[in-house]
């Protein structure tokens, strides 16, 4: 009586863990299987790569809208399988979700030398840029020379210069020869004309303690000193007039003063 419910119990238990150990042996292989499949999914993720870069030109100024391609050359695949990227205004350029592998990085822009590098996609990373410098294409252009014929101002200049005694005349030869700072400074050397330092820049440019009329192209510039309107390097010739006797009738002055005049006639361009 004693052995039977011992029995019994045993039994009972044998019944109770075997689906237990069955639903064990179903699930571990999927354990298993999950497990593989994570660990593939980790070491595909592991091996994609991103690439980053900046474009500049020979002085290290960031070149803005290059077109950048990366080419495969492995596993037998040619051709790009990448979209085509163009920096950006700091001349950076990224790509991203790169198969290892060799590949070809081509660089272009307008008005430079295309760049090609060789790289392993395996060894470049974001975090370490790839520099590149693009040579600019010099371009030879043949010699120009410009010829033009002598304007009916300076031709009225010379023949002024040839008949009238009283006038004083500097020509662009002249001008260039001094490398004067104002234009007043080429009146220096003449008797008769005043030039004084001006507390405004430049200097004042007087006539018997009265300043002169001025002249640009025919044009009188009202109530304004010599430097005020005019710089050397702007100026193909000068005519001084130290008395009002001396001044082309043309050239009167219309503030009523008569303590002559500067004509000045621009250079063209």
């Amino acid at each position: 009586m004693g052995v039977q419910p011992t029995v019994s119990n045993r039994m009972s238990d044998s019944a109770h863990t075997r689906p237990a150990r069955l639903f064990a042996l179903v699930l571990a292989p999927m354990i298993i299987a999950a497990s593989g499949a994570s660990s593939q999914e980790a070491g595909s993720a592991a091996h994609i790569h991103q690439l980053a870069g900046v474009v500049t030109d020979a002085r290290g100024f960031p070149l803005p809208d290059a077109e950048v391609t990366l080419d495969r050359r492995s596993s037998g695949l040619t051709g790009s399988l990448y979209p085509v990227a163009r920096t950006s205004a700091d001349g950076t350029f990224s790509f991203s979700r790169l198969e290892p592998g060799s590949a070809i990085l081509s660089v272009r822009r307008v008005g430079h030398h295309p760049y090609r590098l060789g790289l392993l996609v395996d060894t470049v990373a974001v975090t370490r840029p790839v520099r590149i410098a693009l040579q600019a294409i010099v371009t030879a252009l043949d010699t120009v020379r410009v010829l033009s014929k002598e304007g009916a101002a300076m031709q009225e200049f010379n023949a002024r210069r040839r008949t009238r005694g009283s006038g004083v005349f500097i020509d662009r030869r002249e001008i260039e020869r001094r490398r004067a700072a104002y234009t007043s400074d080429l009146l220096r050397a003449f008797p008769g004309i005043g030039v004084r330092r001006s507390a405004r820049g430049g200097n004042r440019v007087r006539v018997r303690n009265c300043r002169p009329a001025i002249f640009i192209d025919g044009t009188q510039a009202l109530d304004a000193e010599l430097d005020d309107v005019t710089r050397p390097a702007d100026i193909e010739g000068i005519e001084a007039y130290r008395s009002w006797a001396g001044v082309p009738p043309q050239f009167s002055d219309r503030s009523g003063k008569s303590c002559g005049a500067i004509l000045v006639w621009t250079r063209i361009r």
